[in-house]
Parts: C-alpha cells; sequence; structure tokens
C-alpha cells in the first residue's frame, strides 16, 4: 500500500463522508489505483434505496476523480498543493455497467491522457471484483484556493 487513508489526506483536500479514497495501491506520475470500501453505513445507504442500497454513479465517479486528484496534487510542491482545489470542468463517456452494493471492494483505476498548465484530463475504470462496474473520463482545473 502507497498510503492510507491518513496520507490521503495529507495529499488531497476531501473529509469525512465527502472522502471516497480509503488506499491508494499504486502510484506513478501519470497513473494510480486506489481503494473505496463500500460500507454499509456510507452516507447515502439510508436514502438511496434504502431496502436495496446501491451507490449512486455520480459518487463513483467523484471516487475516480479523487484518485485523479491524488496523482494531480502529487505532481506539485506541497506548498502548493495544499493551497489549491479541483474542480471538474467535463465529464464525459461515462458508462455504468454493474451496480455497486454495501460490502464491496471498489479499485479505482486512473490514467493521466492530458495535463496542459492547470488543467489535467484522465480516464478512469471502476472495478469490483475484476468487472468494470464504471468507467469515465474527466477533466479538471486546480485553482488556489482564494480564486
Amino acid at each position: 500500500m502507497i498510503a492510507d487513508a491518513k496520507e490521503i489526506e495529507k495529499v488531497i483536500p476531501h473529509r469525512g463522508d465527502m472522502r471516497m479514497v480509503d488506499e491508494i495501491r499504486e502510484y506513478s506520475d501519470t497513473s494510480a489505483v486506489g481503494i473505496k470500501y463500500v460500507r454499509d453505513d456510507e452516507f447515502w445507504c439510508a436514502g438511496h434505496f434504502p431496502d436495496k442500497p446501491i451507490m449512486p454513479g455520480v459518487l463513483q465517479v467523484e471516487a475516480l476523480a479523487q484518485t485523479a486528484c491524488f496523482v494531480a496534487f502529487k505532481r506539485m510542491n506541497p506548498d502548493e498543493a495544499a493551497q489549491t482545489l479541483g474542480y471538474f470542468t467535463t465529464m464525459e463517456k461515462i458508462k455504468f455497467s454493474h451496480m455497486v452494493h454495501p460490502g464491496d471492494k471498489l479499485e479505482l483505476h486512473v490514467e493521466l491522457i492530458m495535463s496542459k498548465m492547470k488543467l489535467y484530463k484522465f480516464h478512469g475504470i471502476a472495478m469490483v471484483a475484476g468487472k468494470k462496474v464504471a468507467e469515465a473520463t474527466f477533466t479538471a482545473v486546480l485553482q488556489h484556493r482564494d480564486l
């Protein structure tokens, strides 16, 4: 394991229920594999089909984006990264192929496609037990917190 939850929080700004990545298993300057342990006490379980909860697709894409955020922020000077936030600019080619349930281990594979100034484009694939459950291409801009 490259980073646990405490180490991830030193790199990306997400906290509490909105941190969707529990571990980083693999990391390079252009890619990463993150893990999200989907628990039955997640905030969305009480309202997203409570008798048979499934992880909302938007949260699966958010988990991919946070794994990508780890890559982008690790490429920066740590002091600069601490003063930076990442914002989606586009999400495209999003596909959901299988449901994700509490108890699943969501593997988050991201690859950097393009980096230009403060703009980063990634392709991500989310998998459970070796089966693709979601896929997306997304772009984010990194901006100083004061802007």
